[in-house]
């Protein structure tokens, strides 16, 4: 490319490069930002009421489990480090 020249117009139907450049975004969160990844098997079994439960955050997951106060494995894949 010369001086003068200028780059080439590619705001008028470039649809390769929107769609690679939509492809580096991140996927939409939810509103709120997190996931409801509902409640432990063993909260169920317990039959405990939702004011006994406690939140648990899943970072794979993006989300929020219920269950018992000392339980940290996710019931959806399994994690257990917060």
């Amino acid at each position: 490319m010369n001086q003068g020249d200028s780059p080439p117009d590619t705001s008028a139907g470039d649809t390769a490069g929107k769609r690679f450049m939509r492809a580096l975004l991140a996927p939409e969160k939810p509103l709120g930002g997190y996931r409801e990844l509902g409640t432990t098997a063993l909260a169920l079994q317990l039959g405990l009421p939702e004011d006994q439960l406690n939140g648990h955050w899943c970072s794979p997951c993006e989300g929020i489990w219920y269950g018992c106060t000392l339980e940290v494995e996710c019931p959806v894949c399994g994690n257990r480090r917060g």
